[in-house]
């Protein structure tokens, strides 16, 4: 083979490099996007639902069936997400922040960039975590008094 055949075969094999690389970074970014609007989804739910039970509260009592049907819709949508981040962080090899998409390493217990907890099943991200935060009644915050001992006027 002449210099010439080797700079051909290099070059072709380069391109398919760099066109496999592409592809991969076309994919991870396509995988982040579908991550962002399943996200987007599942508090759209989320919301869709306390305003529900607050609404039917009101007027009387909630429809079991109906909340269920919101929380079956939340936990499928939770376990896609899952199921996303989890090929997203097999690709990275690395463990994906679920509060700011961080890549933080696969031994990792907190985020580095913002703290939380990389734990899943302390996160939206468990399916059983958002089933269980869906049947937990939502505590009443406390009254503030004055510290000062001071009343308004």
């Amino acid at each position: 083979m002449s210099l010439f055949d080797d700079v051909i075969v290099n070059a072709a094999a380069a391109v398919d490099t760099v066109g496999k690389v592409a592809g991969e970074v076309v994919d991870r970014s396509r995988a982040r996007v579908s991550s962002a609007e399943l996200k987007s989804k599942i508090s759209s739910r989320f919301e869709s639902l306390g305003r529900y039970v607050y609404d039917s509260s009101v007027a009387g009592e909630p429809d079991k069936a109906i909340v269920k049907e919101y929380i079956d819709s939340i936990t499928v949508l939770i376990g896609e997400l899952k199921s996303l981040q989890d090929s997203l962080t097999a690709d990275s090899g690395r463990i994906i922040c679920p509060k700011c998409c961080c890549k933080n390493s696969v031994d990792s217990i907190f985020c580095k960039r913002c703290g939380s907890s990389l734990d899943f099943a302390n996160s939206y991200t468990s399916p059983k975590a958002a089933a269980d935060l869906a049947k937990q009644p939502e505590e009443k915050p406390a009254e503030a008094e004055p510290t000062d001992g001071a009343s308004e006027e």
